[in-house]
């Protein structure tokens, strides 16, 4: 290199078009979770909201949320219907992601379920392409 050379004709123009992104929140989860559509929106998102057969969020095309507090979580591991929701998600979003609320192990004080039942369950979904996530679930 001589020291003459650039990068900048290889970087992109930034683009001068609206360039937040639109999520597509569910009218439950609008109402149910008013305090992440209001994070969303301070953060720069555009929110629509509107039913929504499968997930929670809709962030792309191919990228859909379903969101569930840890409760919500071991309630329907336990019923059996985890996967089949999760599964049908997968179906129509090449990247479905579950984010599971809360703080964990809280439900192995208050629920007779087996650490290795979460966690097993977890992993399955995490081999299906599902990505499983937990977030600290602060006051809402």
């Amino acid at each position: 290199m001589s020291g003459t050379e650039t990068l900048l004709p290889y970087l992109k123009e930034p683009e001068t078009k609206n360039t937040q992104p639109t999520i597509i929140v569910d009218t439950r989860e609008a109402s149910a979770a008013p305090k992440i559509t209001k994070g969303l929106i301070e953060l720069g998102a555009q929110i629509r909201t509107e039913p929504l057969q499968k997930g929670d969020y809709i962030l792309s095309d191919v990228c859909a949320v379903e969101r569930k507090t840890v409760h919500d979580f071991v309630y329907t591991l336990t019923r059996r219907y985890l996967f089949e929701q999760l599964f049908l998600l997968k179906e129509v979003y090449a990247r479905p992601l579950i984010l599971i609320e809360g703080y964990m192990p809280i439900i192995y004080k208050f629920s007779k379920i087996q650490p290795a039942s979460v966690w097993g369950a977890m992993f399955t979904l995490a081999k299906q392409g599902t990505k499983p996530s937990q977030t600290p679930r602060y006051s809402s």
